[in-house]
């Protein structure tokens, strides 16, 4: 076998073994859910309202392994800029469907999904500000983040409430509800990897 072939195969199987690590067709096992240490779960937890949403959240995370607090609240905060997001594309998507009827049957409702649409575009971006705030560690910043996308979400409940409950208010409204829930549990989990250090 010439040295050409031999270099040709050995750079065959580097290839075939790093597309096995990346691709999950391949490499089944990066589709299964990740480890997560049951007492650092069970004490991010301990003072959250929500304590079963807590615990789903960290347990069936897909961001990364949570072995230690400040893992639990960079997976609680990446998980409620998650719904964040889904939330302002939802809105988005109503709303364009709204902008391409000949005539707008409903001014409230857009008024409405006007209203939250604005909201989660600065939601999305405080928790984006939390999530890089809490690399550096326990800072006041991620605090102040985390309530101000809480109180960003209730402007949203406020346009709902004040608005004509329609079908995709309605679903809006639930969406909201879920992001306000994740918000509250990302701050829960924060406080209590920042009361450990």
């Amino acid at each position: 076998m010439s040295t050409s072939m031999c270099f040709l195969i050995i750079l065959l199987s580097f290839y075939v073994t790093a597309y096995a690590r990346i691709h999950p067709l391949m490499h089944p096992a990066q589709n299964q859910p990740k480890n997560s240490s049951p007492d650092i779960v069970a004490k991010a937890c301990e003072p959250s309202t929500e304590k079963d949403l807590c615990v789903t959240v960290l347990k069936t995370q897909s961001i990364s392994d949570v072995n230690d607090l400040k893992q639990a609240a960079f997976v609680a905060i990446q998980t409620a800029t998650g719904e964040a997001s889904a939330t302002s594309e939802l809105i988005k998507a109503a709303r364009k469907r709204e902008e391409n009827k000949e005539v707008v049957e409903d001014g409230i409702e857009e008024e409405t999904l006007a209203d939250c649409a604005m909201s989660y575009i600065s939601l999305v971006e405080i928790l984006g500000h939390a999530s890089n705030a809490l690399m550096n560690g326990p800072e006041k910043d991620v605090l102040n983040e985390v309530k101000e996308a809480m109180t960003t979400a209730e402007l949203c409940d406020k346009s709902i409430a004040g608005g004509r409950k329609s079908p995709m208010v309605e679903e809006v409204a639930k969406k909201n509800e879920n992001v306000r829930k994740l918000c509250s549990n990302a701050l829960s989990v924060y406080n209590v990897y920042a009361a450990g250090h």
